[in-house]
C-alpha cells in the first residue's frame, strides 16, 4: 500500500475517532438539566392538590393539602401551602421563600393558637408536620436544583436501572455547612433528567432519608412525578405523596405568598 493512501487512511480515522463526543460529567449532565428547565420547560407558577399517607408503628395518618408555587428572578421560589383535611389539621398554613445558596425563610400557621410560628436555625430539623420530611428538607429539596460546584462537589458514578429506568448516579459532596449532609445520592433519569431517587447521607452507614419518585407524566412539556415516597430507613416510617390536579402558569398573585395570606388558612 502506499505511504500516501496509508497517510489518508490513518488521518480518516483519527478525524472519525475525535468526532465522538467524551463522556458528559456529573456537573455538565446537572447543567443541562438545569438549562432544560430555564427554557422548554420553564414555568411561572404552579398549583396542585396533594394528599399524604404517613405511616409507621402501625398505623397511618392522611392529609390533604393544596399547594401554590411562585418562581421570582434569581433562582428564588416561593411558596404557600394548607391543610384542608382532617379537621385536626385544617387551617394549618406554611409558607417558604427559598433562596439561593443560603437557608430559607419559613413559616407555620397553627389556627388553635391563631399565630404564625417562624421556623427558625433550631427548629428546622423537626419534622414537618408528622412526615418524614423535616423543614430543612424541604427547603434543600426546592434549593438543590441551582446548586452549582461551589455549593456541592458532584462524581458520575455511572449508570443504573431504577424501577426500569435508565438513571445516572451522581454523587453530591456538599461544601457549604448549612446543607448539613455529608453526601446525596441522585438517580437522574438518563432521558427525561428527572431526579427517580435522592438518599441524603450522615455518614458512611444507611441513608439518613430517601426520596424516591414514580409516576412521572408530563403536564405540557413539564414532567411531573405524581407519586413521591419519602422513607427514614431507621426508623421504618414513610411518608407516601400523591399529585393530582396540576396547573402551570395560572397568573397566580404576589399577595396569594404573604404571612396575611398564610393567617388566612386558605380561606
Amino acid at each position: 500500500m502506499p505511504a500516501r493512501t496509508l497517510a489518508i487512511m490513518l488521518a480518516a480515522t483519527l478525524a472519525v475517532g475525535s468526532a465522538v463526543p467524551a463522556e458528559e460529567t456529573a456537573r455538565q449532565i446537572l447543567d443541562r438539566r438545569k438549562a432544560l428547565d430555564d427554557t422548554a420547560r420553564h414555568w411561572n407558577d404552579r398549583h396542585e392538590k396533594l394528599t399524604l399517607r404517613i405511616s409507621g408503628r402501625g398505623s397511618e395518618r392522611i392529609r390533604e393539602l393544596e399547594l401554590y408555587d411562585r418562581r421570582e428572578p434569581g433562582d428564588e421560589q416561593k411558596t404557600i401551602l394548607f391543610f384542608l383535611a382532617p379537621a385536626e389539621v385544617k387551617g394549618t398554613a406554611f409558607l417558604a421563600y427559598t433562596h439561593k445558596g443560603r437557608a430559607a425563610d419559613q413559616w407555620l400557621y397553627l389556627p388553635e393558637l391563631q399565630r404564625v410560628r417562624q421556623i427558625t436555625a433550631r427548629t428546622r430539623n423537626e419534622s414537618f408536620v408528622g412526615t418524614d420530611l423535616t423543614y430543612h428538607d424541604l427547603d434543600l429539596v426546592q434549593e438543590m436544583t441551582s446548586w452549582s460546584e461551589a455549593d456541592a462537589a458532584s462524581h458520575l458514578r455511572g449508570d443504573e436501572t431504577l424501577d426500569g429506568v435508565a438513571s445516572h448516579v451522581i454523587e453530591l459532596a456538599p461544601r457549604r455547612e448549612d446543607i448539613g449532609y455529608k453526601r446525596i445520592v441522585m438517580w437522574l433519569g438518563a432521558d427525561d433528567l428527572v431526579p427517580r431517587r435522592l438518599e441524603f447521607y450522615e455518614d458512611d452507614k444507611e441513608p439518613k432519608k430517601r426520596l424516591t419518585q414514580t409516576d412521572v407524566r408530563p403536564v405540557g412539556k413539564i414532567p411531573v412525578a405524581y407519586h413521591v415516597l419519602a422513607e427514614t430507613p431507621g426508623a421504618g416510617t414513610r411518608t407516601v405523596i400523591e399529585t393530582s390536579d396540576v396547573q402551570f402558569d395560572q397568573n397566580l398573585e404576589a399577595d396569594l405568598f404573604t404571612q396575611r395570606y398564610l393567617e388566612r388558612g386558605g380561606r
